[in-house]
This record gives structure tokens, C-alpha cells and sequence, in this order.
């Protein structure tokens, strides 16, 4: 009885010991397929959402190619809430409403705008889409540029753009006090709306899809999927993918610097073009020549683009300067910039002269002069018998300088900027005009010829005495001669393209305050000259002599390396060594050859792992599409 007993117990353990084998490896199988479809279903999200960022990136860097995208790098607003679950559904608002909150760059992603299919996540949900206000639409276009950061954060980390989220299912969570602290909150998620039962009319809600700093209400600038313990107390399960501003500006990069060359360079190549010297001549001849080509104007100082955004300061200082920034400063009558007429010259037999300066910038400037009374005495002309009659007509001669002439872009001026009241008829006027070689200022010329049979003698003794005859003898003339501002110059835009002028409005074109639709509106719209480093040659600038810009690594089917006017070049975010912006150290925006100042060479890419500069120039080869 005993070995039965014996044998009996011990089968008693084998069955509970097999049994417990069994309980345990069925937990363990259960375990392990739990956490094989959680790996699976995380594997799942980060493909779809690395296939939303790629697409994202993607859409944007075809977009700043678009010549009717005024703001180049803005990211489209999330899919419109009242499409949802519709046949039109993933299509952007295009606008994040007037006077938005955040809430607005919150929302679905707009998967159609961007291209793709409807991406869903492990959980069979569509992506979720956070944009930064600062990046979209908000009734105005942003201003975008290498300056311009991203205002999100996600788990600490910050310069964000963007952030696209997988939801996950929805969930019913209890925060312990640690996630309450850090922004978590108790929540039951229905997702009873339009997307999901076609007879609701609700539209999606982000706070029934997100959590904790994700579902924030109302919304802010920080999200995350970081939280303390969730591992054993779930309270998110969103996974995101985010996109940095840096990220935007290098995708960007390329496609600007092509948008650079087509629309900005030929104008300013237009701009430069040509010679200065208008019909006719001076006289007396002036001190100064103005037969030397139209010149580019000087660069403003280099200074750090962050800390100088207003554009009026953007003007070439009084020492001559080729590289820096682009001297884009409106006309101004006061300042650094200040472009005003002065310094008047006159030359020829004249009355009383003077000038006087209007608000406008324009400036009247007069000079009088005398024609003789008719008095008979035995059929002779008595101021005839005296000697004072003069010849048949009288030369006067101004000459007007403006300081900083070369210092900005200017318009040319053309005779009919002039205007001229008080002359008799067959009057004629002609002007001239340049810069002064040695510093650049700009040099105005208009000589009058005044034709009158009658005219008092212009010889310095008579002249006087005709000036003193009184209104019995003699009749008082006044001319006065109105000089035009030296205003902000304009352009055909006669180098650009077919397919650049068939975008864009109608010429003519202001060169530096374009109206939209300009081809190069974006350009100043977004300050992009800001972050634009400017140079020219030589034989550019105002002496007009020295020689040319070279490039290194330019393309041979665009022509010669080594004949270039002028370079821009476009600076991208800080690579690695860039660690001081703002900054006055050219080395912390541009690389290579391009950081290197008044050496006449740069280079068309910079290709090194650290380098994402790129170049706009001219000319090009003859026939090329632009800067011919």
C-alpha cells in the first residue's frame, strides 16, 4: 500500500509540474505574440509615417519650384475639418482662417494635397497633422526664410515644423500623479463623428485621437509622447514623426536657388545693363564724363541678417564696398540712405539761381534771364545802337549730385522725368547722367538753350545793366526746372524667359518693391535679401574697370567660369560649425570658397558634407535661358 501511495503522489507532481509547463509556456507564447504585434504594429507606423514626412518634404520642395507660390517653404494647413469621411476628403483648407488659434493647425493630414494614399496606422486610423502657425497660411501668406523657425516642440526638442501622429485606437486613461504633472489627463476617446458614421455631422476632434501634452485644450505649442510610467499605467499610445525648419530650408534649398536664377538675376542683369549717357550733351561740357556703362550699386556692409530686417538700412555705405548684402533701401531723403539732389553747379550767363528741395524729393531749381523792350528811335532799335541787344539765344548750364547714388538700385532717369516751365518756344533741354567713379555718388546734367531774338546781352557788364533797367525796359523771365527724385528703379524684364514672363503679371516691374505677382516678389515679400550674399565685379561697380567674378564648379553648358558680373548667394541653414547665428562672421552662413571676402572667386555648389550654399549668376552663355 505504501509504494502505491508512493507512486501515486509522485504522479501527482509530474501532472502538476507538466500542467504548470504547460500554464507557463502558454503565458509565455501569449506574452510573446503581445509583444511581437506591438514591434509589428510600431514597425507599421513608422513606415506610414516616414512615408507622410518624405511626401511632406516632397510636396514642399515642388512647391517653392511654383512661380504663382509667392512664400516658397510654406507647408500646406491640414485637411479641411468639414471634408472628412467625404468622397473629397485629404484635401488642405489652403487657408487656416483669419485670425486663427493653434487649434487650426491641427487636423487631419491632407494626404490627397500631398500626393499619397490615405495612410492609416496599425490601428486603421488616418494620420493626424500639427503645423506650426508661423509656417502656414493664416489669412496672409507667412514670411519664410533661412531666419524663420519652427514654433512646436516635441519632447523637448524644439525648431519644429511640423509633427504627423499616428492616434492608435482610441483609449480610456487614468493618470496617476506623475502623468497628471506632466500634462496628462483623464479621458474616454469616442470617435463618433463624420469620419467614422456618415450620419453624424460632427467632424473629427483632435482631443478624441490624441493624448496628454497632445490633446492639450485649448491646444499649445508642446507636444510629446514621453511620459513618466506609461508603460505600466498607458495613458498615450500616439507615435509621431516630426519635421524641423532646418529640414524645409534644405529641401528648399536647391529649388530657391533655380527660383533665384530665373527670376532675380535677370533683372538685376537688366538693371546693370547699358550705359548711363542719355541724348545729347552738356553745355557748357561739365567736369565729369558719363560715357561708362550703367554700374551695380555698392553692397551694404555685412552684418549679422537676423538683427537688421528693416529694409530702409539695406544701403551701401560711403566706402565702396563689392560683397555684402544687397543694397535694397527704398529712396530716402534722409539717413544713410539718403539719395537726395544737391551740391547744384551752375554755369552760363544767368539771373538770379537758386534751389529749393520739396518733400517729394523732387527739387525746383531757377534761374532768370532778360529780353529787351522794343523802343523805336528814328527806326533804329535804341538797346541795338547801345550794344546791349544779345545773341539769339543763351546757354545755361546745372549739375546736381545725390550721395549714396551707387549705394542702391536707382531708376534711370529719361528727359521726360524733367520738367522745365517758363522758357519761350524753341527752348530745347538735354541731361546726362552717371556716377562719379571715385565714390560712386550719382551725377545729374541738364544744359537749356533759350532762343528769344530779344534777348539781353550775356556779356557780364550788360547783363548786369539789363538786370537793373527795370520793368520799363526790360521784361523778367523766370525759368524753373523741376529735377525728379532718384527713385527705386524698374524693369522690363527683358532677360527673363518665355516661361517666367507667361507666369507672372505684366511688366514693367519694380526692381526692389515688386507688387505681387511680380516674378521676383517672392523674394523681397519673404526678405530673402536678408539672407542673400551679393557681390560684383570690377567691372560692375562704378570706376567700371578691374576685371570679372570667377565660379569654380560652373557648369560648362552654361558658359564661362570666369566672366561674371555679379554672384548671389543663397544661404542656407547653419551646417556644422555654424553655431553662432546671429552673427557678424560671414563663415557662419556661407562655406568654402564662398566664406572668403573680396577674393572674386566663388563656388556654384559647395559639395562638402558641411556646405548647402548655392549660387544664382550671370551671365550665361549666349542663348541660354537666362541672363543672356
Amino acid at each position: 500500500m505504501r509504494s502505491i501511495r508512493r507512486e501515486s503522489g509522485a504522479a501527482l507532481i509530474a501532472l502538476v509540474a507538466v500542467l504548470v509547463i504547460a500554464v507557463t509556456a502558454g503565458i509565455i507564447s501569449l506574452l510573446n505574440t503581445a509583444l511581437g504585434q506591438g514591434a509589428a504594429n510600431r514597425n507599421h507606423n513608422a513606415a506610414v509615417l516616414q512615408q507622410a514626412k518624405e511626401a511632406l518634404l516632397g510636396y514642399v520642395a515642388k512647391e517653392a519650384m511654383n512661380l504663382a507660390n509667392s512664400t516658397p517653404g510654406m507647408l500646406p494647413c491640414p485637411e479641411s475639418p468639414g471634408v472628412a469621411g467625404d468622397p473629397g476628403e485629404g484635401i488642405t483648407s489652403g487657408d487656416c482662417a483669419p485670425g486663427h488659434t493653434i487649434d487650426k493647425t491641427i487636423g487631419r493630414l491632407p494626404w490627397r494635397t500631398l500626393g499619397l494614399e490615405k495612410l492609416r496606422d496599425s490601428a486603421s486610423e488616418p494620420l493626424w497633422y500639427v503645423v506650426s502657425p508661423n509656417w502656414v497660411r493664416d489669412g496672409v501668406n507667412p514670411i519664410i526664410n533661412t531666419g524663420t523657425s519652427g514654433q512646436l516642440t516635441v519632447d523637448g526638442i524644439g525648431d519644429v515644423v511640423a509633427i504627423i501622429v499616428a492616434p492608435g485606437a482610441a483609449m480610456t486613461t487614468s493618470p496617476n500623479s506623475a502623468q497628471a504633472s506632466a500634462g496628462c489627463s483623464a479621458q474616454t476617446q469616442h470617435r463618433n463623428d463624420h469620419a467614422h458614421n456618415p450620419a453624424v455631422v460632427a467632424p473629427p476632434e483632435y482631443r478624441q485621437y490624441l493624448e496628454c501634452q497632445n490633446a492639450s485644450f485649448p491646444i499649445d505649442t508642446t507636444f510629446g509622447t514621453t511620459v513618466v510610467d506609461n508603460a505600466v499605467s498607458p495613458v498615450v499610445n500616439d507615435q509621431v514623426v516630426y519635421i524641423t525648419a532646418r529640414e524645409v530650408l534644405n529641401a528648399i534649398q536647391g529649388p530657391l536657388a533655380e527660383r533665384l536664377q530665373r527670376t532675380v538675376a535677370p533683372l538685376l542683369n537688366e538693371f546693370g545693363s547699358g550705359t548711363w549717357t542719355s541724348a545729347g550733351t552738356l553745355l557748357p561740357t561739365p567736369a565729369n564724363s558719363f560715357t561708362v556703362p550703367r554700374f551695380l550699386p555698392y553692397a551694404r556692409t555685412f552684418a549679422a541678417p537676423e538683427t537688421a530686417s528693416d529694409k530702409q538700412q539695406y544701403c551701401g555705405g560711403a566706402t565702396p564696398r563689392r560683397e555684402g548684402l544687397l543694397p535694397v533701401a527704398p529712396m530716402a531723403l534722409s539717413g544713410d540712405c539718403a539719395s537726395a539732389w544737391g551740391s547744384f553747379t551752375w554755369t552760363g550767363s544767368i539771373g538770379a539761381t537758386g534751389c529749393t528741395a520739396n518733400l517729394a524729393g523732387t527739387v525746383d531749381c531757377q534761374f532768370a534771364y532778360y529780353t529787351l523792350r522794343v523802343i523805336p528811335l528814328f527806326g533804329v532799335n535804341l538797346f541795338q545802337l547801345l550794344g546791349l541787344a544779345s545773341p539769339a539765344t543763351l546757354d545755361v548750364g546745372l549739375q546736381a549730385t545725390a550721395p549714396a547714388g551707387a549705394s542702391a538700385f536707382r531708376r534711370a532717369l529719361v528727359a521726360s522725368d524733367f520738367t522745365i516751365t517758363g522758357t519761350p518756344a524753341g527752348t530745347t533741354a538735354t541731361f546726362t547722367q552717371g556716377p562719379s567713379a571715385s565714390t560712386g555718388n550719382a551725377i545729374l546734367g541738364i544744359q537749356i538753350r533759350v532762343s528769344d531774338a530779344s534777348l539781353c546781352s550775356d556779356t557780364p557788364v550788360f547783363g548786369l545793366v539789363c538786370s537793373v533797367l527795370g520793368s520799363a525796359l526790360t521784361n523778367a523771365n523766370t525759368v524753373t526746372v523741376r529735377f525728379p527724385a532718384l527713385s527705386d528703379p524698374t524693369v522690363q524684364g527683358t532677360q527673363l524667359s518665355a516661361a517666367v514672363l507667361a507666369a507672372s503679371s505684366t511688366p514693367p516691374f519694380s526692381l526692389t518693391s515688386p507688387a505681387a505677382g511680380a516674378p521676383h516678389y517672392w523674394f523681397f515679400a519673404n526678405e530673402w535679401f536678408r539672407y542673400t550674399y551679393y557681390a560684383i565685379s570690377p567691372n560692375a561697380s562704378a570706376p567700371g574697370t578691374g576685371g570679372d567674378l570667377s565660379v569654380s564648379g560652373f557648369p560648362a553648358d552654361f558658359g564661362s567660369a570666369t566672366d561674371k558680373r555679379f554672384v548671389l548667394a543663397l544661404m542656407g541653414p547653419p551646417v556644422a560649425g555654424q553655431t553662432s547665428r546671429p552673427s557678424t562672421t560671414l563663415s557662419q552662413y556661407l562655406e568654402g570658397e564662398n566664406a572668403t571676402s573680396n577674393d572674386n572667386t566663388f563656388a556654384y555648389q559647395v559639395f562638402a558634407a558641411s556646405g548647402n550654399d548655392r549660387l544664382a549668376t550671370c551671365p550665361f552663355a549666349a542663348g541660354a535661358s537666362v541672363c543672356d
